[in-house]
């Protein structure tokens, strides 16, 4: 029997809403005839409407969403019989998983019977104790003094939330005082949605190029759909007491087909799903290329965001999504293409965060690169209703302030990320 009425399962529904401008589950859902569900905050409902975003078939408006509780009555009570039920924002990754345990729908029981998305640090435990021999920087709970729970980290140090995502609160600090100034900040900052963080964590700081893995499990098996190459900047600003803080900030991307990877990234890709027993859906693995190899950092299990579904889309040919409700709904493997031969198989983008960054971008050689300008709408109001913006507080610290999108196609990694990181150099110099 369907434990959400007589209906039998035909909804798609999705916790938690994009931040990036895309939804690419709901063009699944729409392509599969499925009546698309959101469930997100009243105020970043309004929000979403504000920026002319396109609207779900039904959007429930749940103070909590990251409460499993309050969406599972707020599903019952609109007489939604889902037959997938998916995460679009990391800060409620949790909540969608166990209310898909509980209503007994996919992605339950194939992403394993028993899952359920751990935290930064519980990740980092869980692949220790599983592959041991993968090389992780050092990583301890802070407490409210901030001292390390457990034997002292070597500086420099990454201090962040243990549940955050899309950036924020992840400080750089080089010493026992600026940790203590950082923890102050995170403290100061509420998680998305509101609500404070679960705890904070100090990770070891490993100097190296950043990349991230996209990809999805199937059968236990990961799939690498595409690997990329971050471009982080530094940023600097006031903190409590006028005292400088330092913090990341990812402003763009450079994409290749996952059949690219190299041995040991998928090596460390498969190790990470196995460490966590998520075995069927979407994920990505942050990690730095150390002198010893890459580096875990953490997962998602969700599709990326910052505009990388459609990135990798354009670098590899392969819908990211649309693999992913064929694994859940059709039980089908992914099967992806070969990696193109040239043609322009690698594709990268930056936010543009002033006009002038624009006609930096249209000065670039388009005799060898495609060059895409893709400016954002402009939202229907300036700002939030004064009533929602201590609950939008989060999302406008982090996904505001982008004019659009550069993307940038050619067919060497080398090729793209210079033109790219050309843009952020007359940024910085801006």
């Amino acid at each position: 029997m369907n434990p959400m009425g007589d209906r039998s399962g035909t909804d798609f529904v999705q916790v938690g809403a994009t931040r990036d401008g895309l939804d690419p589950y709901l063009d699944q859902a729409r392509q599969r005839g499925m009546r698309a569900v959101l469930v997100e905050t009243p105020a970043y409902l309004r929000w979403r409407r504000a920026l002319g975003r396109r609207p779900f078939d039904v959007e429930m408006a749940v103070d909590q969403p990251q409460d499993v509780e309050r969406v599972i009555a707020a599903l019952r009570g609109h007489d939604v019989a889902p037959a997938l039920l998916l995460c679009g924002f990391e800060r409620y990754v949790g909540s969608a998983f166990a209310a898909a345990r509980r209503l007994r729908v996919p992605p339950w029981p194939r992403v394993g019977e028993t899952f359920h998305p751990l935290d930064k640090l519980r990740q980092r435990e869980a692949l220790a104790r599983q592959a041991p021999h993968l090389p992780q920087p050092g990583i301890a709970l802070l407490d409210r003094h901030g001292r390390c729970d457990g034997p002292e980290l070597r500086y420099p140090q990454v201090v962040k939330p243990v549940d955050g995502g899309g950036g924020l609160g992840v400080l750089l600090v080089d010493g026992a005082e600026e940790r203590g100034r950082a923890l102050a900040a995170i403290g100061a900052l509420s998680n998305y949605g509101g609500g404070a963080f679960g705890a904070v964590v100090a990770e070891e700081f490993v100097k190296g190029p950043e990349v991230s893995i996209q990809a999805v499990a199937h059968d236990g098996r990961a799939v690498l759909v595409s690997v990329c190459d971050k471009i982080t900047t530094i940023e600097r600003h006031p903190g409590p007491g006028g005292a400088e803080l330092v913090s990341f900030r990812e402003v763009g991307h450079v994409a290749r087909h996952g059949g690219l990877a190299d041995p040991e990234l998928r090596r460390l890709t498969q190790a990470a799903i196995d460490a966590v027993g998520y075995r069927e859906g979407p994920f990505h693995v942050d990690a730095i290329r150390g002198t010893a190899g890459p580096v875990f950092l953490e997962m998602g299990f969700r599709l990326s965001g910052g505009g990388l579904v459609a990135l990798v889309e354009r670098a590899t040919g392969v819908s990211w999504p649309s693999v992913v409700f064929q694994a859940h709904l059709d039980g089908r493997p992914p099967r992806l293409p070969a990696p193109p031969a040239g043609r322009r198989g690698v594709a990268g983008q930056v936010a543009v965060t002033a006009p002038a960054e624009w006609d930096a971008a249209r000065a670039l050689d388009t005799a060898r690169l495609g060059v895409d300008l893709r400016p954002a709408p402009v939202p229907a109001a300036d700002a939030p209703a004064a009533a929602d913006r201590a609950a939008l507080g989060s999302d406008l610290l982090r996904h505001t302030g982008a004019l659009g999108r550069v993307v940038v196609t050619g067919d060497h990694v080398d090729e793209v990320r210079a033109a790219l990181e050309s843009l952020v150099r007359h940024r910085l110099r801006g």
